[in-house]
This record gives C-alpha cells, structure tokens and sequence, in this order.
C-alpha cells in the first residue's frame, strides 16, 4: 500500500479503495460518481467534520443531493 496522504480520505472521508467501490456501484446503477462525490461525500464529510451530524442532518443533505439531480 503506498504511503502519505490519501487525498480522497481529505476530501471525502472515505480510503481510495473504498472509493473505487462506491464509484463502481454507481457505475453499474447508472450513476454519475461525481456527482456522489460532489454533492454527498464532500458536503457529508464537511459536516462531520465540523460535528453536526446526527439523523436528521444526514437526511437533510441527501434530500439536498437529490434535488441536484
């Protein structure tokens, strides 16, 4: 495994290689995995970051992503 910084753990919380499966499901669900990255993992990840996630947070921002679409 290589070392120093995943910069897809800094912007979306979430290990390289546990992106490559998110980015595949998306694929094979016709998805844009872009877009997961962009308007959920990244606003998701901000938010527990600044320790404002609970439930109802959660459900707020996947309504928002959903509106994107």
């Amino acid at each position: 495994m290589a070392k120093g910084l995943d910069s897809t753990f800094l912007h979306y919380g979430v290990r390289n290689d546990d992106m490559e499966i998110i980015e595949q499901s998306c694929r094979e669900n016709e998805i844009d995995p872009e877009w997961i990255k962009e308007h959920f993992l990244k606003v998701y990840n901000a938010r527990r970051n600044e320790g404002e996630l609970n439930d109802k947070a959660i459900n707020k921002i996947v309504k928002k992503a959903i509106k994107q679409i």
